[in-house]
């Protein structure tokens, strides 16, 4: 769903979906769960590809994020 509130169709036909979380206990499965739903291409997640995040707050602060098990 957009902004509008309408779904999102691309133009090949397909669905977006973006779902906002407050935090995922754990990715991987969560991961695994979307995949095998049937006519999910792809999730989003990008469980074990990087080593380090970066964000930016509202004050501009830019923050490092180690994956938990990476530190």
């Amino acid at each position: 769903v957009n902004d509008e509130g309408t779904t999102f169709v691309t133009d090949g036909g397909h669905y977006i979906v973006d779902c906002k979380s407050v935090g995922i206990d754990d990715p991987h499965s969560l991961a695994t769960a979307l995949k095998s739903i049937t006519g999910v291409v792809e999730h989003g997640l990008f469980v074990g590809m990087a080593a380090l995040a970066l964000t930016i707050d509202a004050e501009g602060v830019i923050n490092e994020h180690v994956p938990r098990g990476n530190d």
